[in-house]
């Protein structure tokens, strides 16, 4: 049988993983320590967002957003994504405002985590389902702002610059992988 696109990606991702360092280029410094103190170092639902993110980038940038194909998302083991390894390991699985990680009432920071728990939903409904429940979270109840921008506050509407990281890019990556337009251009708007 003829190896498929998909094996092919499998392969090569197997071999970037087993490589010493994952990182295509020199930064200059001991990436992989950062890398390492960044795993060990967040308590908070967005740093465990921002961390599932660098990781992904770091050490699998072809399952990233900025990879060649990066939707339809495919399925992947957990165990051979280090990123949807430590994001398994992170999200604690709530309602409403906490529906992927305690809130401490902020509205964008466990939304930070719909990326990792968007991909680990290719192999487990219970992520999958906690990630429509966490976006529909703040599309629909989340208080907005007067300008109609999504709050990040859950008790009152109030804009935060770092709010434009956590949501609007994983609403993005949420709305192409379904390809859903209208929510792709909401991300956009909101990110203004």
């Amino acid at each position: 049988m003829a190896p498929t696109t998909a094996s092919l990606l499998d392969l090569a991702l197997a071999a970037f993983h087993s490589a010493k360092t994952p990182a295509p280029f020199n930064p200059g410094f001991n990436i992989s320590a950062v890398y390492e103190v960044a795993k060990a170092l967040p308590s908070h639902s967005w740093e465990f967002g921002a961390a599932t993110q660098a990781l992904l980038e770091y050490e699998s940038p072809l399952l990233s957003v900025y990879g060649p194909n990066p939707f339809p998302v495919r399925k992947h083991d957990p165990a051979t994504v280090p990123a949807l390894a430590y994001a398994q390991e992170k999200i604690v699985v709530g309602t409403g405002i906490d529906g992927l990680s305690p809130s401490a009432g902020a509205v964008g920071d466990p939304a930070s985590l719909v990326v990792g728990a968007w991909m680990l939903g290719k192999t487990n409904e219970t992520f999958a389902t906690a990630t429509k429940s966490e976006v529909d979270y703040v599309l629909n109840d989340a208080p907005r702002y007067a300008n109609g921008a999504i709050s990040q506050r859950g008790d009152v509407g109030e804009l935060w610059a770092d709010y434009v990281w956590m949501f609007p890019p994983s609403l993005a990556f949420y709305a192409a992988d379904i390809g859903d337009v209208d929510l792709l251009e909401l991300a956009y708007r909101d990110h203004l």
